[in-house]
């Protein structure tokens, strides 16, 4: 069963409607509000942004007022949850916002964005990604207003009144009516009970099976703490010093770069870290390819699962592995990836979005306290996930051929990641997993020919084409799509 999309397209409009003025006008206004949108991404939560955002959004056709008069064919009714009081202005504000998205999309279903209102009695905009069945049971996402159709509410009931039964219920539902039916705003149009989302705990895994830790390195150094050091000497010790999870074996691959010595030093840190025969150590003699040395990598593991992992990394939590490798053990899932901050605390990744076949990181450079509310509460679905730290099993790696090697660089771990939700696995970011990332310190990408055109000629297609949006970061974009 594939979670998530069915599929991957969502593409704003179709090649053959590109040539009219007003198509074009609305490209060149989404362009503009697409960009200034992501520069506010690192004010998420700081009101005079979110007041922004919000006008940005408001402007777009999908929620802007009708020339024409709206009428109902079928009867539709409003569902709010028990427990969520709204008054009279704001009630008249809903109403008149999702009838207004439902005529222009002929949805069956129509939810929002909210107010999370915090116990200290501050608003958070919870801004909401595509309903997750596999992972919303954990933070509550589901919950909501519903614009649905009456006979629905008859075919299937309506919610259970257990708010931990919900959940299932609007899995349920949008599994019956399909994500084509199923329109969304994203604007905060009601206030949520006060709930309180702790961070994520580690999972715990199934047993102790062998992670193999996949490392390309080249020996490079870096300044950590005012102090010139070896990145891959610094990533080994804070891995074997602080990781509770210790069925691991250290397969190195370099191209040269290191020291008979250096490498007997590793060896041995190994050895006495994690007993005898953890060790692996491969030399490349191509020149430096990220997918070349981690595909050479595992080639020569042994385990049951593979831990990508770039020798720029500090391991923060104890249990990081151990709960990435619970996930990966589910059997819907298969990538997970991990919440990497720059040494200053902010974030570096969150998830990968995939906008305009082109792949970002985001909310990149927020702080964790102004990401999405629910985010760091539990684990998460994203259309990918960066290898600076990323873990799937062996025979998954074995089934997609491991990375291409016509992308050497960047969006390798992309592809990777899109070509596993084709086969109907999940990809997922695992909060409770915190490494620092002294992003790109690890590599030259010097004599690297660009590749991104590759990666969107990969991926066109499947993708949705140019005007394609990511369905879990950027879903107030849909307000774009050709129906609305």
């Amino acid at each position: 069963m594939h979670y998530g999309l069915p599929g991957f397209r969502t593409a704003v409009t179709s090649p053959a409607q590109g040539d009219d003025w007003f198509s074009k006008f609305k490209r060149w206004r989404l362009a503009k509000a697409v960009r200034l949108i992501k520069e506010l991404e690192i004010y998420r939560n700081f009101f005079p942004a979110d007041l922004i955002r919000q006008w940005l959004i408001g402007i777009q056709p999908g929620i802007a007022p009708l020339r024409q008069r709206l009428s109902q064919q079928v009867e539709f009714v409003l569902w709010l949850p028990p427990g969520w009081q709204l008054s009279v202005a704001q009630r008249k504000r809903l109403h008149r916002v999702l009838v207004r998205r439902q005529a222009r999309t002929g949805a069956q279903v129509v939810s929002c964005d909210d107010w999370l209102l915090l116990p200290t009695g501050k608003r958070l905009w919870r801004q909401k990604g595509r309903l997750d069945p596999l992972l919303d049971r954990a933070t509550g996402e589901a919950e909501g207003p519903l614009w649905i159709q009456r006979n629905l509410l008859q075919q299937l009931g309506e919610p259970p009144e257990q708010v931990q039964a919900r959940p299932a219920w609007r899995a349920h539902l949008f599994e019956t009516v399909g994500a084509e039916a199923w329109a969304h705003v994203a604007l905060p149009l009601a206030i949520s009970p006060p709930v309180e989302l702790p961070p994520a705990q580690p999972a715990q895994p199934k047993g102790n099976p062998l992670v193999s830790v996949l490392i390309p390195s080249g020996g490079f150094h870096k300044p950590i703490g005012g102090r010139n050091t070896m990145l891959l000497r610094h990533c080994l010790t804070c891995l074997l010093q602080r990781s509770d999870y210790r069925e691991l074996e250290i397969v190195l691959i370099d191209g040269g770069e290191l020291s008979a010595a250096e490498l007997e030093e590793f060896e041995n840190l190994i050895g006495y870290g994690l007993g005898p025969g953890r060790w692996r150590h491969g030399r490349s003699d191509l020149s430096y390819s990220y997918s070349q040395r981690i595909n050479q990598a595992a080639a020569a593991a042994r385990g049951e699962f593979l831990l990508q992992l770039n020798d720029d990394t500090e391991l923060l939590e104890p249990g990081a592995i151990g709960s990435m490798l619970a996930h990966a053990q589910e059997p819907q899932i298969g990538v997970v990836g991990a919440l990497l901050l720059y040494p200053g605390g902010r974030v570096q990744h969150a998830g990968v979005a995939v906008d305009n076949l082109a792949p970002r990181h985001a909310w990149v450079g927020c702080w964790p306290n102004r990401l999405p509310p629910g985010l760091l509460a539990a684990a998460r679905q994203f259309q990918a996930v960066t290898a600076a730290v990323s873990l799937c099993s062996a025979e998954l790696w074995q089934q997609l051929g491991g990375l291409r090697n016509d992308l050497p660089i960047n969006y390798g771990d992309v592809d990777f990641c899109l070509r596993a939700r084709q086969r109907g696995h999940a990809v997922v970011l695992d909060p409770a997993s915190r490494w620092t990332h002294f992003e790109s310190a690890s590599r030259s990408t010097a004599g690297i020919p660009p590749e991104l055109p590759r990666f969107r000629e990969l991926w066109s297609t499947e993708l949705g084409g140019r005007w394609s949006i990511d369905p879990y970061v950027s879903r107030w974009r849909e307000l774009m799509l050709q129906k609305g």
